[in-house]
């Protein structure tokens, strides 16, 4: 498969796949609309550091900030660099070669896990104050 094949297949499928997500999360919001919900939070009780992220990406495409950052504040620390890691795949596969994908140095990484901890942690502890900031608008 040449590389020009590869590019026009990955505009083809983004373009379907963001047409599709925007659709649904425009015309069908989370908090209306059934979604799958989160298994950990359904066998547990408690909200995992992912809990909220439809909800938060849903408000973003609506301009909602303030919204979106309620429902799942650690899409602004991962959201970037997953968002880099898929591009870059997306070359190394549109190009046929692996590309060097930067890495962050490993204590960017420890502070980036130490920092989902956290916010995992007190997104849970039995706080008022805490559960009303950080756990997602609706349940």
């Amino acid at each position: 498969m040449t590389p020009a094949l590869r590019l026009f297949l990955v505009i083809i499928g983004l373009s379907a796949a963001g047409l599709m997500l925007g659709y649904l999360l425009l015309n069908y919001p989370p908090d209306e609309y059934f979604y799958f919900p989160c298994i950990f939070h359904v066998t547990t009780g408690l909200h995992c550091p992912g809990c909220g992220s439809t909800r938060a990406i849903s408000s973003f495409m609506k301009g909602e900030i303030a919204m979106g950052m309620k429902n799942n504040l650690l899409i602004l620390l991962w959201g970037p660099y997953l968002l880099y890691r898929g591009i870059q795949s997306l070359r190394s596969w549109i190009d046929g070669e692996p590309k060097r994908i930067w890495e962050p140095p490993k204590k960017y990484i420890i502070v980036f896990l130490l920092l989902t901890g956290l916010y995992t942690l007190l997104r849970n502890l039995p706080i008022d104050a805490l559960r009303d900031l950080l756990s997602p608008a609706i349940q």
